[in-house]
């Protein structure tokens, strides 16, 4: 196809669009509603992953060493933990800071004498990790560590955010191939009747030597304009939504360190990764469903 040809078939593409209002508003509105739903669902997906993943490092394995392991081990044990990528904290308690914290929360320092309990008392580690996931492979390496005398770990809540995580995964391919599926059956519609509507036109091109592609191009692009109006009406309307709650959340009372952490990912993180899925989704879907459409209509 020549240069000009190609561009006066896009620009009929764009003409075309007014023909059928109606239809170009239905086709829109479905894949506005769409995409919306994909936008909210995609923004609770990767809050509740964040959420889930600041909570998930909440929880910090305990390393208890055996009481009385020489200071060699100890350091040992601290230099292997400072240099595992997977663990982001580390918080160690000598024998001396445990002994003085049992006696604050028992409240009866004077009934202990240091020196003779001193070396009851272990040193603790309190790490908090990267990934949850890994927290079992973590223990069993820890365990085999010289001086090493337990590992604790919170199996219940690390697994259910594991499991959460999973599920949200599964759900959301779910959720995009079922919207995805019914946004293409209806701008294939819309293609399907308008090129109905041009059929007389289509068939005087064809007999005069168009060929298909110079036929399907304006159809193409009234399918892809309705994918990208639809991709920023929807992320409009969601983004719009989105920083309402996050203003809401933003100025919860809340207070404290975890809180502080516990927060929405920004509108802007969020908008931006919408509108990127939004206009290839959109864009994709329409054009692939138009093609499809116009295949019996382009031959004659």
């Amino acid at each position: 196809m020549k240069k000009y040809e190609f561009r006066y078939s896009a620009k009929q593409g764009f003409v075309n669009l007014l023909r059928h209002p109606l239809l170009l508003f239905s086709s829109v509105t479905t894949l506005t509603m769409m995409l919306f739903l994909l936008s909210i669902f995609v923004a609770f997906s990767l809050n509740a992953s964040h959420l889930a993943k600041i909570l998930g490092q909440q929880p910090p394995i305990e390393i208890m060493m055996e009481p009385g392991i020489d200071q060699e081990a100890i350091d040992d044990v601290t230099l292997l933990l400072n240099e595992n990528s997977n663990v982001i904290e580390v918080k160690a308690y000598s024998a001396e800071e445990n002994f003085s914290a049992f006696k604050e929360n028992i409240g009866k320092e004077d009934l202990f004498n240091e020196d003779s309990y001193i070396d009851n008392f272990p040193s603790t580690f309190n790490v908090k990790l990267e990934d949850p996931a890994l927290a079992e492979e973590f223990k069993e390496h820890m365990l085999n560590q010289r001086g090493v005398f337990s590992v604790e770990l919170e199996h219940e809540l690390m697994s259910f955010l594991d499991k959460t995580k999973n599920t949200l995964n599964t759900v959301g391919v779910v959720v995009f191939i079922v919207l995805a599926v019914i946004s293409s059956l209806v701008v294939a519609n819309m293609v399907r009747v308008a090129a109905l509507s041009r059929a007389t036109e289509i068939n005087i091109m064809k007999y005069v030597g168009a060929t298909d592609k110079y036929v399907r191009i304006p159809f193409l692009i009234e399918g892809a304009m309705a994918g990208l109006l639809g991709a920023l009406f929807g992320t409009l309307i969601s983004g719009f939504i989105y920083n309402h709650l996050h203003t809401i959340v933003g100025q919860s009372t809340a207070t404290g360190a975890l809180a502080s952490q516990l927060k929405l990912l920004p509108t802007s993180q969020i908008v931006a990764i919408m509108l990127l899925l939004n206009i290839v989704t959109g864009v994709t879907l329409s054009v692939i469903a138009s093609s499809l459409a116009l295949r019996r209509h382009v031959k004659v």
